[in-house]
């Protein structure tokens, strides 16, 4: 693959465009981006095709690839940049965190952000523990998506969540009246009640909260309460 050819790839999604759906995500997303109104299953399976034939990135063209298609305009194309991220996550260096950062602080919204924090972030961070300083970088930063960042890395991570760094990240931030830190928050005391609701009830209980934070975080035990 060389740059030229991901022209193909965004005159591939031309070719599939749907002016409608266009219209009704770019209204969904505040109309900050352009679509080619293309759902994520048509998506991906374009992005397959397009990777069969032209190839994958090679290790020293990663950079390079996600970089243009993150510059370019249509959103579906920086979902492209993360599939091929996520198909190579397995292969991730130490230097890769800075393609991480880069990509969730240009054109950063939730479902970019949410995605690389979750899956990247997240994956990276477990192979490289000795690189969580970071997140602490990211926490203490102006930047609140870097900061939700923080929050979120560690949703996949189940039982074995650092609760000690997520506490400290939430008790750091919970005066914030930014939406997205708050909804972050709720998000990811809601996702550890389902391994260990007493903390999180404790927790919640113990600090203040938004009232946002607190109604996310509750709404497991809430419906597991009820169902009883």
């Amino acid at each position: 693959m060389n740059l030229k050819d991901l022209n193909q790839l965004r005159n591939l999604f031309y070719e599939h465009a749907n002016e409608c759906s266009a219209s009704k995500m770019k209204s969904y997303m505040r109309n900050q981006f352009e679509f080619f109104g293309i759902q994520s299953p048509l998506r991906k399976e374009l992005t397959k095709r397009f990777l069969n034939e032209y190839g994958f990135p090679r290790e020293d063209q990663i950079v390079e690839v996600i970089t243009e298609l993150w510059n370019m305009k249509e959103r579906e194309l920086q979902n492209a940049a993360l599939q091929i991220m996520d198909m190579r996550k397995r292969k991730f260096h130490m230097d890769d965190i800075k393609l991480i950062e880069q990509t969730a602080v240009e054109k950063s919204w939730w479902d970019t952000v949410d995605h690389i924090a979750s899956n990247h972030a997240g994956h990276y961070f477990a192979k490289f523990p000795e690189q969580r300083y970071i997140a602490d970088e990211w926490i203490r930063s102006d930047n609140f998506w870097l900061q939700r960042m923080a929050i979120l890395f560690q949703l996949k991570y189940k039982q074995d969540t650092d609760i000690n760094r997520l506490f400290t990240y939430i008790k750091m931030t919970a005066d914030s009246n930014e939406f997205f830190i708050q909804k972050a928050i709720g998000w990811s005391l809601r996702q550890y009640s389902k391994y260990d609701p007493e903390a999180v009830l404790h927790f919640v209980e113990s600090n203040p909260l938004s009232n946002l934070s607190k109604r996310e975080a509750l709404k497991v035990i809430h419906r597991t309460s009820s169902s009883l």
